[in-house]
Parts: structure tokens; C-alpha cells; sequence
């Protein structure tokens, strides 16, 4: 019988970049965690690109980067394959892939980290209803573009085989696995085990446990016994190297503030009556007391300067944070806390908390969420939402729309009416790749609001039901392609009043 002796307990090795990464071997398949640059192992994709190292196959919640991260490794042609949620604003890298010089795989976040969780646990495979009746279902996604840099699609995603699973149709997702992960933390102990810090977890976990051997650059490193078992984030197990950089990076993709003080009257209400935000303010009214909400980028970030504090919703974070606050202070950012649009915020006083991706996304992937406020450009007469890729157009990727719309218990959609052209964004049928089918229950534009709703045969049509104000029947009808039946109780749209801080 084995008696217990602390030398049964492993220390994981405190080395350099350059001696963490000798055996990184072209072709090697490496998970990087991080979402914008918050949680991102800076210092080892530095070490990545002095290498050399080819034909590497990459994992990313998002590409980020393009001066330092996924960028010079774009640049000086190291990349085989991304497979990524979201690449953004790293023009270094979209301009090759746009070049046909490497392949991606674009992923909805859940499913990535679901992906990335199997991995780690043991599993091949899952079924999940995201990405049903979308290109991820059909096979088009575009994977590679010509390498004649025209823009044209020359390879798309395979077909994926689907299941009816309890009243739901469900896509087929494989597991994630890589040889090496890239891992950020803010501490670390001799055994391995690992502290993160705010939003800074994010991806982390779900990378570290996806892979063979797993290298963490924390700018902390500890003896063992110094760090409270009960605040660890990450077991010891999956950790196989520590890296301390002597300076570590501390950066934000999009460093947000706001001014102390109060803005004036006027300035707030100058804002209030742009078309953004009066379709922002028409959409806070759809915030219940104590609702648990998901606001998506563009638009739907506005709505919460309209929520008043007495309604007690909380707004939750895709990378990880359920309790968002305002933007920070110029003397008070913080890089390691920011949004799902990767800009600077803070967290909330009363009652938030941190947690990783995983976390996250069982929140919204479970029906956790009482109302997810998202953008689009197009939605169609049944509901239909399209909201990540233009044909034609640079495809940045889907990030998390797609696992919001099936996974939230309502969907708003806030958008304006129409194209620059004045082509109508409210259509018969979507004209471009789908986000969901018939998953909005609300859409409200700068000209009016409509209601989905349903029959007992499964029948959707949608209704209108508001009226922005000075806008009338006639032109809501000569600028919306869909048909749509009106409301016998038809009213002028409502606006949540502005709030002055």
C-alpha cells in the first residue's frame, strides 16, 4: 500500500519560452487561449514566430493581433490552418487568408468550446442544435479563397449529417484535440495549478485540457502551498510547463472610456435621438425586472445606457462575466476585464462574477438566459436571422449569434430598416447565409416594430404592431420586402425615457 508523501505530488518545470517550445514541430496543432488580447500567451507566440515553425494548425476563440499575436505568424507564412469564431481587425491575417495562403474553419463559440471540452474529457463527438438549417448544416461555410486574391470562394465546409434528438434537430460536431496549447494565466504554482484573473479566463481552461501538452505563461509562479486550494481555476493535471516572462504584455484590443462627471442634458439628449439609439431605446423596454440578459455587438450595446437600475437585470458576457458594468474611468482600466466586444468595461458592484467560456456558454447553450438582444442584416417574414456573412464580402467569422438564437428563451433583433442603398433589410426570404431559422420573436427598426408569431400548424408570419413616430403605414410599407399583416391595436413606438447620470 502506497502512503501518502508529498513527493508523489509532481512539480511542473519553470523554463524559458525558447526551451518551452524546442519540441514545437512544424506541422505541429496548437490551441491558443484568449479572447481579443485579454488572455493571450504573448510571449510564447513571440518565441512561435522567432522559431520559424510551419504548417501550424491554429485554434482561437478570436484571431487577435496583427502586430503581435496571430499576426507575424500570418505575415511570415507559419500557418497551415486556422480554425477559428471570430478574426475581427487583424487585417494582417484576414488580407493572406483572403489570399488563399491558408485554410480556416470558422466555428460558432459554443460549439468551439463544446469541441474543446470533448477533447479534454475523453469524447469524439456531440450533436448540438446550433448551426442547424445554416452553411454550417449545408456545407457552406467558405474554407479557402483563391489564391489569385480576386475574393472568390474555392473550397467550402463539408455537409454535416444531422439527428432528431428530443424534439430537436441537431448537427454532428467532432472534438477538438491538439498536440500543444498556449495557455495565459495571472498565477501559477510549482504542481501546475493556475489563478486567473477576471475576464482573463475566458478560453483558457477549455484550451489548456484540449491538448497533449500544455505551456502557461503566468506572470506569477509560486511555491506550492501558497495558493488557497479552494481558488483554483485549473487543476495542476493539465499544466506540463510554466513560462514567467521577465515584462508580460498587458494590452487591450479596444480601450473604452468614459468621462467623469456627468454629460450635459443636451449631450445626452442630442445621443437619445440618433437612429441608433432610438431603435436602442425602443429595445430596453423589452428588459423585464430581473431578467438575465445577453446584449450583442453593434446596437444592442447601447440598450443598457435605457435600462434603469430599478429594473435589477443583469447583462452576462460571452468571455465570461455575468454582471457587466460601464465603461472605466481613464485612470481605471484594466485590461484584463472586457466585454464580448473586446472593449475595456468594468464589473459590476452588486453581486457579479467571473467564470470561463464553458461556463458562459452552458449558460446560453442551456436556456439559462431570459433575452438575448442581438444585430442582423437581414431578417425575413418568418423570422429568420442573418447576421455574420455578406457573400462577396470579407467573412470575419459568426462568433456567438448562432448559439444565442437557439439557445435563449426570447430573441430580439434590433436593426436599421434599411441598406445605404435603400434596399430593404426586412425581407421575404434572407438573401444571404443564415444565423437561425424562425428564431426572432421581435424586431424593432428605426421605422417600426414587428411581432413573430406562430400557428397551431407552425405557421410563422409576423405583425406589425408599431409605428416609429412621424413615420407612416404608407412607408413602412413601400420599404419592407416581407408580408407582414397589421395589428388592430397598431400604436406609435414607445421609447424608454434617457437616463441622466
Amino acid at each position: 500500500m502506497l502512503r501518502f508523501s508529498p513527493r508523489f505530488l509532481r512539480r511542473v518545470p519553470v523554463m524559458s519560452a525558447s526551451e518551452a517550445l524546442q519540441d514545437v514541430h512544424d506541422g505541429a496543432s496548437i490551441a491558443l487561449g484568449g479572447f481579443g488580447f485579454c488572455g493571450v500567451a504573448f510571449d510564447l507566440l513571440a518565441e512561435l514566430n522567432r522559431k520559424q515553425t510551419k504548417n501550424l494548425s491554429l485554434t482561437s476563440i478570436t484571431m487577435a493581433g496583427p502586430e503581435f499575436g496571430t499576426g507575424p505568424l500570418a505575415r511570415d507564412k507559419q500557418i497551415k490552418k486556422i480554425t477559428a469564431t471570430f478574426i475581427g481587425n487583424n487585417k494582417v491575417l484576414s488580407d493572406r487568408l483572403m489570399r488563399g495562403e491558408f485554410e480556416a474553419e470558422f466555428c460558432p463559440i459554443g460549439s468551439m468550446i463544446d469541441r474543446l471540452q470533448a477533447a479534454g474529457s475523453g469524447m469524439t463527438a456531440f450533436y448540438t442544435p446550433t448551426g442547424f438549417a445554416t452553411p454550417i448544416e449545408t456545407g457552406r461555410v467558405p474554407r479557402r479563397w483563391a489564391q489569385d486574391g480576386s475574393g472568390a470562394i474555392a473550397e467550402y465546409s463539408e455537409p454535416r449529417e444531422t439527428r432528431f434528438i428530443n424534439g430537436r434537430w441537431c448537427v454532428f460536431e467532432q472534438a477538438l484535440p491538439h498536440d500543444f496549447a498556449f495557455v495565459r494565466a495571472w498565477k501559477a504554482d510549482r504542481r501546475g495549478n493556475l489563478v486567473f484573473r477576471a475576464t482573463a479566463r475566458n478560453s483558457n481552461p477549455s484550451i489548456a485540457r484540449s491538448a497533449k501538452v500544455c505551456i502557461v505563461e503566468a506572470e506569477h509562479i509560486v511555491e506550492p502551498g501558497e495558493l488557497d486550494p479552494n481558488h483554483i481555476h485549473l487543476p495542476g493535471v493539465y499544466v506540463h510547463r510554466l513560462v514567467q516572462p521577465a515584462a508580460p504584455k498587458r494590452v487591450a484590443e479596444y480601450i473604452m472610456t468614459r468621462e467623469a462627471g456627468a454629460s450635459s442634458d443636451s449631450a445626452a439628449e442630442d445621443r437619445a435621438n440618433s437612429t441608433r439609439d432610438r431603435i436602442a431605446r425602443r429595445a430596453a423596454l423589452e428588459v423585464e425586472k430581473n431578467m438575465i440578459i445577453n446584449l450583442g455587438i453593434g446596437i444592442p450595446t447601447l440598450v443598457s445606457n435605457y435600462v434603469p437600475e430599478e429594473m435589477d437585470a443583469v447583462c452576462q458576457g460571452e468571455n465570461g462575466l455575468l454582471g457587466t458594468g460601464p465603461h472605466p474611468l481613464p485612470g481605471e482600466v484594466d485590461t484584463d476585464i472586457t466585454n464580448a466586444s473586446k472593449q475595456t468595461i468594468t464589473i459590476a458592484p452588486n453581486g457579479s462574477s467571473v467564470f470561463d467560456m464553458s461556463e458562459s456558454f452552458t449558460m446560453i447553450r442551456g436556456g439559462h438566459l431570459d433575452l438575448t438582444i442581438l444585430g442582423a442584416l437581414q431578417v425575413s417574414s418568418t423570422g429568420d436571422i442573418a447576421s455574420w456573412f455578406v457573400p462577396g464580402k470579407l467573412l470575419t467569422g459568426m462568433g456567438g449569434a448562432m448559439d444565442l438564437v437557439n439557445g435563449c428563451e426570447r430573441v430580439v433583433v434590433t436593426m436599421e430598416h434599411t441598406e445605404k442603398s435603400g434596399a430593404s433589410r426586412v425581407k421575404q426570404e434572407c438573401t444571404i447565409p443564415l444565423t437561425g431559422k424562425a428564431k426572432v420573436q421581435t424586431l424593432i427598426t428605426n421605422l417600426a416594430v414587428f411581432q413573430f408569431h406562430t400557428s397551431p400548424y407552425g405557421i410563422r408570419h409576423m405583425e406589425l404592431t408599431e409605428l416609429a413616430e412621424g413615420v407612416t403605414l404608407e412607408e413602412v410599407k413601400a420599404k419592407t420586402e416581407a408580408k407582414f399583416t397589421i395589428s388592430p391595436t397598431l400604436k406609435t413606438m414607445p421609447l424608454a425615457p434617457v437616463i441622466h447620470h
